[in-house]
Formats: C-alpha cells, structure tokens, sequence
C-alpha cells in the first residue's frame, strides 16, 4: 500500500497545495457494468464544469482500466494520477484514495459524491450489497462511514436506495447534509451538466440540486419516469432518534404480528427491505402522538419529492424522504446485521 502514493505527479502537487474554496470529490467505483455509464457521467461534468478556482476532482475505476485521478475543466478531464490496480470497494482504499485527493486539492470546504451500485444498509455478502462493486466486493455502510477522512460539507449518493435513516444516521458525523434517492436511481443516475454548476457555487443550493434530480426524472415518460430525492441535514439526526426513542417506548404495539406488506414500500425487491420511514410509524403506532416526531421529521428532511410511481411496479402514495427496515420474519442473516448498526444501537429503533 505504501508504494501507491509513488507515483503522484510532483508538479501537480505542488501547484495545487494552495487551498480552494471548495474542492469537489467524485468517487466513482465503477469496475463493473456501470462503466459506460461513467464515462458518459465525465463527459457530462466536463460539459458542466465552469467555476474556475472551484476544484472538481474525479477517481475512476473502470472496467479494464488502472484507477486514476482527474482533474475536471470546462470540456476536459486531465489524468493526475494512476494507481497500480486495486479494489475500488475496499474501505482502506476509499480512505487511501480520499486522503490523496486532499492532500492534492487542499479547500476550504468539502463536497463528496459516491458513485457506484449500492443497496442501502444491506450487509455486504448477503446476496445485496451496500455501497460499491467491485469484482464481487462491497463495503458495508459502516465500513464507508469510518473510510471517511474529512468532514464533508454534503455527501451526495449517486446510487440507489440511499436515502434511509440507517445510513444517514451512520454518516451524520460525516457530512453536513446528505442528497440522497430512498429508491433505486435509474437510466443515467444525476444530471451531472446540471448539477455541477450549483455544486461548484460559492453560495451552494443544494436544495436546487436535489431538484434538478427530481426534475429531470418527473419530465420523462413510462418507466423512466421514476425518481425519489431527498435533502437531510445530518445534524437533525441524532434529535430524529431521540424522538422516535421517545415515541416507540410509550407506544404499544406487536413488531411480530405487524404487517410489514402494508407500508409503502421504496424498493423492487420481492422480500421489500426498504419502506417509508414515516409511513411505517403511523401504521406500527395508529394511536400514538406523532407530533414531535412530525415536527422534528420536517426540521430533518428540508426537501423531498417523488413521482407518482417507481418503474410502474408500485404507486408511492406517501414519501417522507426517508426509508427504513422493517424487520422480516424470515431474513435472520440481515436481522442480525442490523442489530449493529448505528440507528439500532444508538437511535432507539431497536425493534427485533
């Protein structure tokens, strides 16, 4: 490991130990079969890019090609660093690699976006994936969140179902913000010719780029018009938890008769793991005051849209902008890895 820091450009290095405002982070672990998906990704941030002094540094692991670093101008992508080969899915890589990145883009600020498949808080190995995909590796959620070297002014998930109070809660000391969909992304993921400019702004509207999202998607037809988006401020995170500790401990109810089939879903998947978070509250606890959970859900998700319908598999009738795990009868394996995380542990949603 101590050999991939080697090879860095000397020049570039030096040029760039000035702090930027902001420097942005693209991480895109995408040696898999995204990878097409990622060069028409680069080309569109290239086309968007226009803030000059603002750094937008890309990482890319391709399908059939080293690891590199690139710096991104306004219709051009400098590679300023290639790795020997290595597994872009690895934690101890995602921080290898971070740390690099800062170290050679110095800012003020920081902004990260994640992109690659990714399940959610599901367990790597477990037939899904969490974050990542790499020649059959994924890093649990966990695994991210410690990889993280710096603080982050937002994390941006450009992957799917994304957007759960399990892994915003993990990453709530992380970042200050979390842009996230709680459903599958699908077709080209973000409008990277459009958000790239509002993320490289000095006065950053990242409302305006969850919407821009969700705009893009509620404009096209069929199944492609299918797009959940939310905004969280991961600082609300932690008064989230003490509220729902507070409202499930004085509420009464049956997890193990509970239908779980009868709350909006926010997946695909035939077994459903992902629901919506205030959905699931209501119907667990019918006559609990839900109030100060209410109130503090809106203090915590400043945006939050939807289409009517996900890829014509399910109406989302209700979306609070988060997503939750209700636990399932039948799935042990993941019923045990949730009892470690974070929002289980810590935030009062210990229900198993």
């Amino acid at each position: 490991m101590l050999l991939l820091a080697c090879n860095r450009d000397k020049d570039k290095e030096s040029e760039d130990t000035i702090p930027a405002f902001r420097t942005v982070i693209v991480y895109m672990a995408a040696d898999n079969d995204l990878s097409s998906d990622a060069l028409a990704d680069i080309e569109e941030m290239k086309a968007g890019y226009a803030e000059a002094g603002v750094n937008l540094i890309v990482f890319a692991d391709l399908d059939g090609e080293a690891p590199k670093i690139m710096k991104i101008g306004k219709n051009s992508a400098a590679t300023v660093h290639t790795y020997p080969e290595f597994n872009s899915a690895e934690a101890t890589q995602v921080q290898k690699t971070l740390n690099d990145i800062v170290d050679m883009y110095p800012a003020e600020s920081y902004g990260l976006v994640l992109w690659s498949h990714a399940t959610s808080w599901l367990p790597a190995g477990v037939r899904l994936k969490s974050f990542g995909e790499d020649s059959g590796k994924q890093m649990n959620i966990s695994e991210l969140a410690a990889a993280l070297p710096v603080h982050f002014d937002f994390i941006l998930f450009d992957a799917c179902l994304m957007g759960a109070v399990e892994v915003a809660y993990e990453l709530k000391e992380k970042a200050d913000w979390l842009i996230a969909s709680s459903a599958e992304t699908i077709y080209e993921g973000f409008p990277y010719d459009e958000i790239v400019p509002e993320m490289l702004k000095s006065n950053i509207n990242l409302q305006g780029i969850a919407q821009i999202y969700f705009d893009w998607y509620d404009e096209l037809d069929g199944d492609f018009r299918s797009a959940t988006v939310s905004l969280v401020n991961l600082r609300e995170m932690e008064n989230l938890a003490k509220c729902t500790k507070q409202l499930l401990a004085a509420a009464t109810f049956d997890i193990s008769t509970f239908d779980r089939l009868t709350v909006q879903r926010l997946d695909v998947y035939s077994e459903q793991y992902a629901f919506d978070f205030m959905d699931f509250i209501e119907k667990l606890c019918p006559e609990a005051d839900r109030s100060a959970l209410e109130a503090q859900l809106a203090k915590t998700v400043a945006y939050r849209a939807n289409t009517p319908s996900f890829i014509e598999m399910f109406d989302i009738d209700t979306y609070c902008g988060l997503s939750c795990y209700i636990p399932h009868p039948e799935r042990n394996d993941l019923n045990e890895f949730y009892r470690t995380l974070k929002w289980y542990v810590d935030g009062g949603f210990n229900l198993l």
